[in-house]
C-alpha cells in the first residue's frame, strides 16, 4: 500500500510521520530544531542544518522500514519564519524564526505601516507586531542593506522546503496569509502592503492553495532524502489549520483547539466576518468559500512544562494531572500571573497550605479560562455542542474535564497521536485520490474519548468568574 510522508515544521519540534493511504500512522519521529542564536534576541536555523535535520529524521524512518512506496511528501508548517536567497538560490541569511526578537524596536513602525482601515478586511490579520516577517525584513533593510540589495527570493520555511524538493518557488495561501501581506480573498500578494514595506513582488513566491500537487520531486531531492523519484510533492498548509483538519474540524461552525506551545482555537466558517474581536485572525480554508477563524494565546501547556521543570524530582505529567484532579474548582484561591519566564511560573496567593495539586490545577484552569475566552471571540454565544481537542494537554483526563466544566461544552479527543500531521496527510490523500478533503477526514479521523461537562462544576466556575 502506498504511503504519505508528512514533515511537520513546528516551533518546538520537527515531526516526521508516515501514513498509509487508509490514514493509519505507520511510523514517526521527532527532532529538536537546530536553533542557534548569533546574539541576544536572535533565533535562527542555519539552512544546511535545517536540511540535515530533515535528512536525519527521514533517515530514521528509512532505517526502520522501506520508503520505496512513498507516493507523496507534504508538510504542516509554522509561518513568519523565513530565509532570503540570491539569484542562484544561495542563502543570504539563516532561517530567521518568528520568535526572533531582533526587530522589537521596530514594532511601532510595523503598526504604522500596516495600520490602514483595509488591512484586516483584506489580509485577515487584525494587527501586526515585531514577530511578523515584515518586521525582520524592515530590520534587514536598515541593518544589512547589502544583503537586501542582493536578495532575489523570500522564502517562508515551508517555501524553502518546497524549493529543496521541487526547485519551485511556491507558497501556501494559509501560511502566506498570516504574514499580513496577502489578499486572502484573491490569493494574491497585496500591492499596497508590498509598497509600504518596500518589498518587490517578483521576490515573493507564487501563491497556491493547500493540496496543490507540484508534481514529482527532483531527482536530486529524491537521492538526497532517500525517497522514490516518483514521489510527488503536495503543498501542505499552516500547522494550526492542519491540526483542525486532523481533529475533524471540517464543517462550518465546528471548533477545535490545540493546547501545546501556544493555545490556539480554530473555527471553520463559510464566510469572512467583519465584526469579530480584534484578536481573531482569518485565513483561507481548504476549499473556495471556506475560511478559518483563529485565536492565539501564550498561556498554554508551556506554563505546565515550566512549572514541572523547576520541581526537583521532575515528576511526569500524568502524576501531576492526577494530583490536580483531587483539588476542587478554584484551586484554593491560587492565581497564575501571566508573566512566566523560562526560569519559572509565578503564582499569586501561594501559601504553605497549597500543594503541587493546587499549582497544577491553577495552571490548567487558567488555560481553560483562556480557551473559554478564545471560543467566545470566535463564536459569541453560538457555542458548538463539542470541541475537538489536540496537543499534549489532550492526553490529560483531568485537564480535558476542567475544560469541559469551565466552558459547559463537551470536549473530544481523537485517536491519532499526531493530528497536525494527519491533517496534512488528509490534504495529500484528497489530492491523490480526487476526493473531497471533508470526505477523507470523515473516514480517517476517529474520536477517542469525549468529556461531558458536569453541570454543578460548570456553575461553580461561573460563580468564580463573577467574583
Amino acid at each position: 500500500m502506498g504511503k504519505i510522508l508528512v514533515l511537520d515544521l513546528g516551533t518546538t519540534y520537527f515531526k516526521i510521520s508516515l501514513f498509509d493511504r487508509k490514514g493509519r500512522l505507520c511510523d514517526g519521529c521527532q527532532i529538536t530544531p537546530p536553533i542557534g542564536s548569533e546574539r541576544a534576541g536572535f533565533s535562527e536555523i542555519d539552512v544546511d542544518l535545517f536540511a540535515a535535520a530533515l535528512h536525519d529524521g527521514i533517515g530514521q524512518l528509512r532505517d526502520r522500514g522501506s520508503l520505496a512506496d512513498v507516493e507523496a511528501v507534504t508538510f504542516a508548517t509554522q509561518t513568519n519564519s523565513f530565509v532570503l536567497l540570491d539569484a542562484d538560490n544561495r542563502p543570504l541569511t539563516s532561517i530567521i524564526l518568528w520568535t526572533d526578537r531582533r526587530a522589537a524596536d521596530l514594532e511601532t513602525d510595523v503598526l504604522n505601516l500596516s495600520g490602514i482601515p483595509e488591512h484586516a478586511k483584506t489580509t485577515g490579520v487584525p494587527k501586526m507586531n515585531s514577530q511578523f516577517m515584515v518586521a525582520k525584513l524592515l530590520w534587514l533593510q536598515q541593518q544589512s542593506p547589502e544583503v537586501w540589495q542582493r536578495m532575489k527570493k523570500v522564502c517562508l520555511v515551508s517555501d524553502y522546503l518546497t524549493l529543496l524538493l521541487t526547485g519551485q518557488h511556491v507558497t501556501e495561501a494559509g501560511a502566506a496569509g498570516l504574514t499580513g501581506l496577502l489578499d486572502i480573498h484573491r490569493s494574491r500578494w497585496w500591492s499596497e502592503m508590498l509598497s509600504r514595506f518596500q518589498i518587490q513582488q517578483q521576490c515573493l513566491p507564487e501563491v497556491v492553495c493547500a493540496g496543490t500537487n507540484l508534481g514529482p520531486i527532483t531527482s536530486a531531492a529524491a537521492k538526497r532524502f532517500g525517497l522514490p523519484s516518483t514521489c510527488c510533492h503536495v503543498v501542505g498548509c499552516l500547522d494550526q489549520y492542519a491540526g483542525a483538519i486532523g481533529a475533524g474540524n471540517i464543517e462550518p461552525g465546528m471548533i477545535s483547539e490545540t493546547t501545546g506551545t501556544v493555545l490556539a482555537t480554530v473555527r471553520c466558517a463559510d464566510q469572512f466576518a467583519t465584526d469579530l474581536a480584534p484578536t481573531v485572525f482569518q485565513g483561507p480554508g481548504f476549499r473556495e468559500g471556506l475560511y478559518w477563524r483563529m485565536a492565539f494565546g501564550e498561556i498554554s501547556a508551556n506554563y505546565l512544562h515550566r512549572y514541572r521543570d523547576r520541581l526537583p524530582d521532575r515528576p511526569d505529567f500524568e502524576e501531576l494531572s492526577e494530583q490536580a484532579s483531587q483539588i476542587e474548582p478554584g484551586a484554593g484561591g491560587l492565581k497564575l500571573r501571566a508573566d512566566a519566564t523560562d526560569s519559572g511560573v509565578v503564582f499569586e496567593g501561594m501559601t504553605s497550605e497549597h500543594s503541587r495539586g493546587h499549582a497544577v490545577r491553577c495552571i490548567m484552569e487558567t488555560v481553560a479560562q483562556s480557551l473559554r475566552d478564545q471560543v467566545a471571540s470566535l463564536s459569541g454565544h453560538c457555542l458548538p455542542e463539542t470541541i475537538r481537542c489536540a496537543g499534549g494537554a489532550a492526553r490529560s483526563k483531568s485537564w480535558m474535564q476542567i475544560k469541559a466544566d469551565m466552558l459547559g461544552v463537551a470536549m473530544s479527543t481523537t485517536q491519532c497521536p499526531e493530528p497536525t500531521s494527519l491533517g496534512a496527510a488528509i490534504l495529500a490523500e484528497a489530492t491523490l485520490s480526487g476526493a473531497e478533503v471533508a470526505e477523507v477526514a470523515k473516514r480517517w479521523v476517529h474520536l477517542k474519548s469525549t468529556y461531558s461537562p458536569d453541570p454543578q462544576r460548570h456553575q461553580q466556575y461561573r460563580a468564580l468568574q463573577l467574583q
